[in-house]
């Protein structure tokens, strides 16, 4: 039981902390993800049983898509929750801060190789205005998101 717990509190932590980040960073002006178009992405995906859809932005809205789209954010941060888990505890991996950076580091390749492109906006951000700056926000949420990921299960270790 304390592992399953130690799993939903280190996803649910680890997304509030990047959620957090992603509201300071808005008030310089750096916009967060749009959940909405998570939300319609995820809709289509599981509607029509395809993952690839380049033209998301096109197809119609619903009207819970931001609702499912932090809904299915937080799904996958007890997904990452789950993987660190297998690493860390399950293997014994050395868990310490540079580990979580670490982790949280790669994770960022899942928006970048697997959700952006696969909704139009190209293998790093490249079909998007600034592929650079768009990569590098994300690298620096999810780095911190490793970090939080890291203090989540450490409270319970």
């Amino acid at each position: 039981m304390n592992d399953i717990l130690s799993i939903v509190v280190a996803g649910i932590f680890s997304c509030i902390i990047l959620d957090i980040l992603g509201y300071l960073l808005k008030l310089i002006g750096i916009p967060e993800p749009s959940w909405g178009i998570v939300g319609r992405w995820t809709y289509y995906m599981i509607r029509n049983a395809t993952f690839y859809n380049p033209k998301i932005i096109d197809t119609p809205k619903f009207e819970h898509e931001v609702l499912l789209g932090w809904i299915f954010h937080y799904y996958i941060s007890l997904c990452w929750a789950v993987i660190y888990y297998f690493i860390f505890i399950i293997l014994g991996v050395n868990m310490s801060y540079f580990s979580g950076l670490i982790f949280g580091a790669t994770t960022t390749l899942a928006p970048l190789l697997i959700f952006m492109p696969f909704t139009g906006q190209g293998i790093f951000a490249s079909n998007t205005e600034n592929p650079l700056k768009t990569s590098f926000v994300f690298l620096i949420r999810h780095s911190l998101y490793g970090l939080a990921m890291f203090e989540g299960f450490r409270w319970f270790t």
